[in-house]
């Protein structure tokens, strides 16, 4: 679940200035050259964040673990307070919410990418043009678990195994439209005959949020790989929004074609393969 952004919030964000980040490695450079081990008090009060916070961004993947020289002794360097100091200036300037901040230095760590932040903010441009004339204002949760016709403990089961994602905005929660339509779906897919009692529970639908996860991860570390202070913002949106368009269109049809060659195949053999037994439709 993610409690710190919101579609309001994003679009506020824009893209940052490339300078934010340079300026947050130019001082990561320079204090290298006089640097010290610190400790973790050292390393609040050098960078203004609590520790609690900073053992969460550990153990979130948002923050390298600290040199440990020997048992429960922990040494912070530069690295660390440089990279504390782009969380917080994300955070507080742009308004990204910690699940963006992740994968960009997820991305960074894995397969250094240069020009990925000349794209932040990309997501709160891609939404409206994507939005395909839906209102894309959130809605409150059980708003739209009641006009899809699913139970708050099945909304909140799906978002568990994420499916859906639900946004928290002065203590309540919301579905974006996307998440609408996907719990729409949900009702939909329910009143068609695929339900619980039928061999269809929410588990049924984890596959579906691993696989698309990996396939979006990929697809914008790809994206930005490729076309990273190579090609300008507003260019970028609108490469990035066709691009959607046309996966949105061939991503159906491979699985359509997909399933009906299975099917083709348990008709000439009789028989379903071993993980296919529990699988999905």
């Amino acid at each position: 679940m993610r409690t710190d952004g919101g579609i309001a919030a994003a679009r506020r964000i824009g893209y940052i200035d490339r300078r934010a980040v340079d300026m947050s490695l130019k001082a990561s450079t320079a204090i290298k050259a006089s640097f010290t081990p610190m400790k973790m008090k050292e390393l609040e009060r050098e960078t203004g964040i609590g520790r609690e916070t900073i053992r969460f961004y550990i153990r979130e993947g948002l923050l390298p673990e600290p040199v440990r020289p020997k048992r429960n002794v922990a040494s912070y360097g530069p690295s660390h307070v440089a990279r504390l100091n782009l969380i917080k200036r994300l955070q507080q300037e742009r308004f990204l919410p910690l699940s963006v901040i992740k994968t960009i230095v997820a991305t960074e760590e894995e397969n250094p990418v240069k020009g990925f932040e000349s794209f932040i903010g990309l997501e709160s441009r891609l939404g409206p043009l994507l939005s395909e004339g839906r209102n894309f204002g959130p809605l409150k949760l059980e708003d739209a678990a009641s006009a899809a016709g699913v139970s708050m403990d099945d909304v909140r089961a799906l978002a568990g195994i994420g499916f859906l994602t639900i946004d928290v905005k002065d203590g309540s929660e919301f579905l974006n439209q996307r998440n609408v339509r996907l719990l729409e779906l949900i009702g939909e897919w329910r009143a068609a005959g695929y339900t619980t009692e039928a061999g269809f529970p929410i588990e049924v639908y984890r596959i579906y949020a691993e696989v698309t996860e990996v396939l979006a991860h990929r697809a914008v570390a790809q994206f930005y790989k490729a076309f990273g202070e190579k090609v300008p913002t507003e260019e970028a949106v609108q490469m990035a929004a066709h691009g959607i368009r046309l996966i949105n269109e061939m991503m159906p049809l491979l699985r359509i074609e997909k399933i009906i060659r299975e099917v083709e195949r348990v008709s000439a053999t009789g028989a379903l393969t071993p993980d296919e037994k529990d699988g999905t439709a």
